[in-house]
């Protein structure tokens, strides 16, 4: 009963995989479709003790938030037993934050912070990351003339985002821009790319979160390699 489900292959982040709280069997499937079509958001479950242990899809599809950009994450709870499933609205500046218990999955935590993702369903692209710890969450923001990379504080017991940097990545306009990010295992580091089609070259740059002021990281950006072809 795998076949079928929604997201898409194009998606930045197509789907990400959670354990249900309180099972060691069961795990939910979240789905991100791509250029904010309709499907949005979506979760499914997985049973692994069906069909002899491969495992069956037992809830198929079903909606949580439409449109949608092309992010989604999960951090784990302060409680070390739940789970925040994050993704952003398309269209508006809304971050929805999913708790994820044995209760279930809750109503969301909106948070109405930092720019409105929207226009070209192109601008639906680009990573969403948490750092290990959790206290962080970077978002790449693709637009082919001025991409951004942005930076926010996540609490992990409330389920809110707060921003702390915005960092402009000045493109041509053949360019997707920032895309890719990941943290450093230690939280302190944050590594971005930027695509730029026009000029046929991808970068990569690194940040430092140790000081996590938007001056002292836009100050720390340090372009470690640049690829050209």
């Amino acid at each position: 009963n795998g076949t079928g489900l929604l997201g898409d292959s194009s998606s930045t982040q197509s789907a990400i995989i959670v354990p249900m709280p309180g099972s060691t069997t069961k795990y939910y499937v979240f789905t991100v479709t791509e250029l904010a079509k309709p499907s949005g958001l979506r979760y499914n479950i997985v049973d692994m003790t069906l069909e002899g242990g491969t495992g069956d899809v037992i809830t198929k599809n079903i909606a949580l938030l439409t449109p949608t950009a092309e992010k989604i994450n999960v951090v784990k709870h302060a409680n070390d037993n739940d789970y925040w499933v994050i993704s952003h609205k398309f269209n508006n500046s809304e971050f929805y934050a999913y708790l994820i218990s044995p209760a279930g999955i809750s109503a969301p935590v909106i948070s109405s912070v930092g720019e409105i993702i929207g226009g070209s369903t192109q601008n639906s692209l680009g990573y969403l990351k948490s750092s290990p710890d959790g206290k962080f969450i970077a978002s790449a923001n693709s637009k082919p003339f001025n991409s951004n990379l942005q930076i926010f504080n996540f609490n992990t017991t409330t389920g809110g985002l707060s921003l702390i940097s915005t960092t402009s990545f000045p493109n041509s306009t053949d360019g997707i821009g920032v895309y890719g990010v990941e943290f450093s295992n230690t939280s302190n580091l944050l590594y971005v790319t930027n695509i730029d089609y026009a000029n046929k070259k991808s970068q990569l740059y690194q940040f430092n979160l140790e000081v996590p002021t938007e001056t002292a990281i836009n100050n720390s950006k340090v372009l470690l390699g640049e690829f050209t072809g």
